[in-house]
This record gives structure tokens, C-alpha cells and sequence, in this order.
């Protein structure tokens, strides 16, 4: 009896072991590695969210394209519209009458700059061969490397199947495809600013309608407060860069006309696009510039002065004009700014890159209004921010001064 009983207590006691072992397998060991896997799930999330979000942009850019820019023209001609409406005329009338004058500008731009454009092209060939005897210094090294190339390149076709067959699609004519670009471009066009006209007619409309979604009156004013702030800053930036823009287009293409350069008017436009990329787009007009010039002209020292000039008003434009009429609060950190066009041209090609730069002002404004994004905008902003004193600094600095 005793042995039984002997053996039923140490059953017991080995039976309560293994329970307290399962019991601790159940129990978490390192709650830090359940605090890791609970952050590794959200930022997963996140990172399947904005693939998909870039996914979305690019595949369908045909759609979100015309919308983004005609919300940056409703923009640009926003307070223009509300300064007609303070000397009574209705946003309709007014909004319609922007819209007519822009697309007539735009169209006779296009009509007008047609024929320079044509005549480029025309003479694409001449001015490569022009070119060609201009960059006689650097022909002789790239001739022998492309020697060198079609000569591994034989090498490499020899060992092959000399009976393999090559299957050519022959691709749509240049014609066509012209054809085809210039449709397109119609259409989206007057999308664009059909688009634009019902953006500025129907402004009171949406905001409204954004404040509508908020419960509390407090939550309401302090949204309607934002949508405010944002749409001024925006649109002054915008407007202002514009105008800045086109007088920079303007002087330049003046300029040319003087030194003889050829299609003055098609500089003007290009000046003007190209002035909306900070330091990328003045560093492409240069060389572009200066290229034009060793073909137009005969001597180097000709060749120079329109570059330079460019240069020079591009410099002057960039760090006095722009930044006294809009301030240091607009200024963008330059790494930003080309990872932005970077981006924005890998996703939708040359009016991305147009719109790189407006779309990070955007971003920064929203940063600057939207609480919890403060440190973006630090991040974004071009000026250098003070670093913060730490309790140990401020504790010696009191003490050197007693």
C-alpha cells in the first residue's frame, strides 16, 4: 500500500511538471518578439499599400494625367477668379473667360510655333552633320570603340546558327504615329480645360461638400481654415512661378532674337517649360542652348555668349528673383527636388517632370498644415534647421553663465 501510494505521488508530481511546461510553451518567452511581429504586420501593410498606389499611377496615367493638371490650372487661375468676384462679376463668367483665353493661347502657341518646329526638323539631318564636323576632336576614340564593338560583335554572330531566321514586326509609320500623338494630345487638351472650367465654377461646391464629412462645428472650421490656407499657398505659388516663368521665356528668347540665334519663339516656350525644373531644367537649357550655338555660329567665342547669358539670367532668376518674391518658405531641398523628378518622369514621362516640382510644393504645404507631418516638412524644407537643445546643454550653458 504504501509503494502505491509512492507511486501515485511521484505520478502526480510528474503529471503538475509537464502541465507547468506546457503552460510556460503557451506563455510568450520574449515579448519583444511578439512587439516586433505586431510592427513587421502594419509596415508590410503599408509597403503593399504603396506599391499598389504607384501600381495604380502608372498603369492608368492616361486617366489621372488630365486631372491633375487641370486641378494645378484650377489653381493657377483660382484667385484670379476670386478677385473678379470682389468687382462683381460671377465665377462662371469670369472662370469661362480664362478658360477661352488660355486655350486660345495655348492653340495659337502651338499654330505659331508649328512652323519653327517643322523647319528643325527638317533640317535634323544638316544639323547632325554640321555636328558630326564640329566634334571632329572626340570622333577618332569613339570611331575605334565602335570598331572594337562590331568586331566582337562578328565574332559573337559567327559562332551562331548562321541559317537561325529573324522575325521583324514592322512597325506603324512615322506619319502615323505623328498622327496619333496630335490626336491625342487635342483631346487631352480640351480636357484639360473643360476639366479647369468646372474645378473653378464648382470650388465653393466641394468644399463645402469636404466640410459636410466632418461632424463636430470645431472639426469643421478647422478644416475649412486648412482648405483655405492650402488653396492660397498653392495657388500663389503657382501663379507666381508661372509669371516668373514666362517673363524669364520672354527675356531670353529676346536675347537670342538679338544674337541671331535661330526660332527665338520656340526658346521662349522651351525657356519658360523648362525654368519649372530648378536646376535640372537650367542646366538642359545651357547645353542646349550652347550646342545650338556651335552649329549656328562659326567661332567658339560666339558660341559661348548665348549660353552664358542663358546662365547668367537663370542664376539671377533662381537665387534673388524667385526667392525675394516668394520667400525662403517655399524653398525645397535640392536631393528632394531630383528625386522628385526622377520619380515623377519614371511614372508619367514629360509631364511628370512638369509636374514634379508643383506636386512637392503641395506635399510640403500639406506637411506644413497637417499635424503628426511637421518632420516632413523639415525634411522637405530647403532651409537648415536648428538642432534642439538637450537638457544637459541647456544645465551647462546656465552654469557657464553664472
Amino acid at each position: 500500500m504504501a509503494r502505491a501510494a509512492t507511486c501515485s505521488k511521484e505520478a502526480s508530481t510528474a503529471f503538475r511538471g509537464q502541465s507547468s511546461i506546457l503552460d510556460q510553451m503557451d506563455t510568450p518567452q520574449n515579448p519583444r518578439h511578439d512587439g516586433a511581429q505586431k510592427m513587421v504586420a502594419p509596415f508590410s501593410v503599408k509597403i503593399i499599400a504603396l506599391i499598389a498606389v504607384c501600381s495604380t499611377l502608372y498603369f492608368a496615367s492616361a486617366f489621372f494625367i488630365p486631372v491633375v493638371v487641370a486641378v494645378f490650372v484650377a489653381l493657377t487661375l483660382g484667385p484670379v477668379v476670386q478677385a473678379l468676384r470682389y468687382i462683381k462679376i460671377p465665377s462662371t463668367v469670369s472662370a469661362a473667360l480664362l478658360v477661352v483665353v488660355c486655350s486660345l493661347g495655348v492653340f495659337a502657341a502651338a499654330l505659331t510655333l508649328a512652323a519653327p518646329f517643322a523647319q528643325l526638323v527638317n533640317d535634323a539631318p544638316q544639323i547632325g552633320a554640321q555636328l558630326k564636323d564640329r566634334l571632329n576632336a572626340i570622333k577618332a576614340p569613339v570611331e575605334s570603340i565602335n570598331r572594337v564593338g562590331e568586331q566582337v560583335e562578328n565574332i559573337t554572330q559567327s559562332e551562331k546558327d548562321t541559317e537561325a531566321r529573324q522575325v521583324v514586326v514592322k512597325q506603324p509609320g512615322l506619319i502615323t504615329r505623328a498622327a496619333d500623338d496630335v490626336i491625342a494630345i487635342f483631346a487631352t487638351t480640351v480636357l484639360v480645360f473643360v476639366l479647369s472650367f468646372f474645378l473653378l465654377v464648382s470650388r465653393d461646391l466641394f468644399v463645402g461638400k469636404t466640410i459636410q464629412i466632418f461632424p463636430r462645428l470645431s472639426e469643421k472650421k478647422r478644416v475649412l481654415a486648412l482648405v483655405k490656407d492650402i488653396e492660397h499657398d498653392v495657388s500663389k505659388y503657382l501663379l507666381t512661378v508661372a509669371i516668373i516663368n514666362v517673363g524669364l521665356g520672354l527675356i531670353v528668347g529676346s536675347i537670342f532674337m538679338v544674337l541671331d540665334m535661330p526660332s527665338p519663339l520656340l526658346w521662349v516656350v522651351l525657356v519658360a517649360l523648362l525654368n519649372f525644373l530648378p536646376y535640372v531644367g537650367g542646366m538642359i537649357g545651357v547645353l542646349a542652348s550652347f550646342g545650338v550655338a556651335a552649329i549656328t555660329f562659326d567661332t567658339l567665342g560666339q558660341a559661348i555668349v548665348p549660353a552664358a547669358a542663358y546662365l547668367l539670367l537663370t542664376v539671377i532668376e533662381g537665387q534673388f528673383v524667385t526667392p525675394l518674391v516668394l520667400g525662403r518658405r517655399f524653398s525645397l531641398n535640392t536631393v528632394v527636388i531630383l528625386v522628385s523628378i526622377a520619380f515623377w518622369g519614371f511614372m508619367w514621362g514629360a509631364i511628370g517632370v512638369l509636374l514634379a516640382v508643383p506636386l512637392l510644393i503641395v506635399f510640403k504645404v500639406l506637411c506644413e498644415r497637417v499635424e503628426g507631418l511637421e518632420r516632413f516638412n523639415a525634411f522637405l524644407s530647403g532651409e537648415s534647421t536648428p538642432v534642439a537643445a538637450t537638457d544637459d546643454d541647456a544645465t551647462t550653458e546656465n552654469s557657464r553663465r553664472r
